[in-house]
């Protein structure tokens, strides 16, 4: 069969893809790849070709994805390229099937090398050791930064307390939110934690932080539940309670997704109606349809935020310490609620798989949650 037919054959093929992925797909050569700056696809355009790919696939980078076609023998190269792959330790899909499923699947799995490419660049602080009530939410350094690239550093409270008390009344951003209808003293005192640890986050050059943030409601009588909101508002991600699996499930979630995402307590299960009540006492506001302030539930000191957040599909998503086990499920918020014994935002979810597993399956106390349904999403991104 001659080059050019094959070619011929493949290019409608190829075009329909290009237009469902709205980007163009490029010819290059192996060469030309340079290790992050090039999302590779390999197209195994017929048969015959398993001993030729046997001699250059090491110039790809991992995992290789294998885009095939119902012509010239195509999938049955594939299938055998596949399986030599795999004998050798490597990570490998094969897309193959109607032009909208390849595309579909495509964006998933650039989504997934893009997320993996910011993680690499990722810095995060842990201010403070984790609450002592978080007696299972330990985390392996070393585990984080080999499986993601994420790098942990430990910040003492200190340097914590130091960035907050060098903010002066006049550097307090008093405008970036309404403070009407709440003490301005524990407005503006919210607000000084919340430039104290911006600051903190732009001297080490911290993406995400998690904050042992009750140590605050003793040192200021007031807490990091506004602050920890306004950061996130800001991408700045950051978590409570000096949880580290907490925060890294932030960061895949939210860069997977590009929505902000919210870490809670699960507090309550109804098995009769399938749902869980989720609550916390901040939340990114650009995640709410609408919020005010409130008292911190645990001490009645300090802001808290009362958020309501859209209804509809919902994922939830937890890591674990040594980022090996995980807990994903997909559900839909049916409502938001105000009870006066739980923290401020009240996510009330009903799951799509019985909500009993969630017992047996849920990984420690606090758990995070993103609009949309992403499962697909993270399962490729965790086993990628």
């Amino acid at each position: 069969m001659e080059k050019q037919d094959i070619d011929s054959t493949l290019q409608p093929f190829l075009t329909s893809i290009e237009k469902l992925l709205g980007e163009k797909l490029f010819t290059i050569n192996p060469s030309e790849i340079k290790k992050g700056d090039i999302f590779p696809v390999i197209l195994i355009k017929s048969g015959g070709v398993e001993e030729k790919f046997k001699r250059i696939y090491q110039q790809f980078p991992p995992p290789y994805i294998l885009l095939t076609s119902c012509w010239y023998n195509s999938l049955p190269a594939a299938l055998e390229i596949k399986t030599y792959l795999q004998r050798r330790g490597e990570k490998v899909e094969i897309l193959h099937g109607s032009a909208e499923w390849i595309a579909q699947r495509l964006k998933v799995i650039k989504k997934v090398w893009e997320t993996k490419k910011i993680c690499h660049s990722y810095r995060v602080g842990v201010l403070g050791e984790p609450s002592e009530w978080l007696i299972a939410s330990g985390s392996n350094y070393n585990d984080i930064r080999k499986r993601f690239g994420i790098k942990v550093y430990d910040i003492p409270l200190e340097e914590m307390v130091r960035h907050i008390d060098q903010i002066k009344e006049e550097d307090i951003p008093v405008h970036i939110i309404s403070i009407e209808e709440f003490n301005q003293d524990i407005i503006k005192q919210s607000l000084r934690i919340y430039q104290g640890l911006k600051n903190l986050m732009t001297e080490y050059n911290f993406n995400a932080i998690t904050v042992r943030c009750f140590e605050l409601i003793e040192f200021y009588k007031n807490t990091a539940c506004l602050a920890l909101s306004l950061l996130n508002r800001e991408s700045l991600l950051a978590g409570c309670e000096g949880d580290l699996p907490a925060l890294i499930s932030m960061i895949i979630l939210y860069q997977l997704t590009g929505e902000p995402v919210f870490m809670a307590n699960p507090i309550c299960i109804d098995e009769k109606n399938n749902e869980i009540i989720f609550a916390h006492c901040t939340i990114p506001l650009n995640m709410c349809e609408s919020f005010k302030w409130k008292n911190h539930f645990e001490s009645g000191l300090g802001i808290a935020v009362s958020g309501k957040v859209q209804k509809g599909p919902v994922t939830i998503f937890k890591l674990d310490g040594n980022v090996e086990r995980y807990f994903i499920a997909e559900g839909k918020l049916i409502s938001n609620l105000e009870s006066p014994d739980m923290c401020r935002t009240q996510l009330k979810i009903r799951l799509k798989e019985p909500v009993t597993e969630f017992l047996d399956k849920s990984i420690a106390n606090h758990h995070i949650i993103g609009k949309g349904w992403h499962s697909i999403l993270l399962e490729k991104f965790l086993m990628t």
